[in-house]
């Protein structure tokens, strides 16, 4: 019997899901001076990111096995940064626009969570982690997962894989619609579908947001991991 092979849109799909881990993160410029420094007690990041709000730029950093985690090479700005770990994300990024916050009524929620749940049909469980700004600007951390049947390129399925994307979405409301103005990928994992990691805990850490940089490193203050209440007791 000849081999069914998978369609060729979702070979694209995985090829560019599989290709964008390695070029959403823009290149630190090598003659900026400045730098972030800091580390997680309790923890080992996975990766970190840093994210220039203003300029839209989003570096990645290195991470240590010790909890610490190092940018350079950054420009001149105010930085957020996300931390990923195996079972936890934590991350500083402001959603609020420019310092304004609104409540938002319960048909912009339900419109918001509705269009999210239609775009990228890639990833079909999606998460609204957090999301803040105005009743026409809406800032969005959004987690996209896939675990369902998936295909390597060369045609196989990939068993019991799961891929994770962890997004910054911009909304902006133009008359009575809610549309994305922008949305970048801040992390993405392939990773086993079952077991320690396949699902994350996500803090917010103010401290890990608006830092900022000149043409020095800067050294954050130590950001200490939530224990699990089983731990606790």
């Amino acid at each position: 019997m000849k081999k069914l092979r998978a369609p060729l849109t979702v070979l694209m799909l995985l090829a560019s899901a599989t290709a964008v881990s390695d070029n959403f993160h823009d290149q630190p410029d090598p003659q900026a001076t400045g730098g972030i420094t800091g580390k997680v007690k309790g923890g080992e990041p996975a990766a970190a990111i840093a994210v220039e709000q203003v300029t839209q730029k989003f570096y990645q950093g290195s991470a240590g096995a010790d909890g610490t985690y190092t940018f350079i090479g950054l420009p001149p700005g105010k930085y957020d940064l996300l931390l990923k770990l195996k079972e936890d994300v934590i991350d500083g990024i402001r959603l609020d626009d420019w310092g304004e916050t609104e409540e938002l009524p319960k048909e912009d929620i339900k419109a918001i969570e509705k269009l999210i749940q239609i775009t990228d049909d890639y990833y079909h469980d999606k998460n609204i982690v957090r999301r803040g700004g105005t009743k026409k600007l809406q800032k969005l951390v959004v987690e996209q997962i896939r675990t369902r049947k998936t295909y390597n390129p060369d045609g196989t399925v990939a068993e019991g894989k799961m891929f994770r994307r962890i997004d910054y979405t911009i909304l902006k409301k133009t008359r009575e619609v809610w549309q994305i103005q922008y949305n970048r990928h801040m992390f993405r994992e392939e990773r086993p579908k079952d077991g320690p990691g396949s699902t994350v805990r996500f803090h917010y850490e103010p401290k890990l947001g608006g830092i900022r940089v000149a043409d020095r490193p800067v050294t954050v203050e130590d950001v200490e991991l939530e224990k699990k209440d089983a731990e606790k007791k």
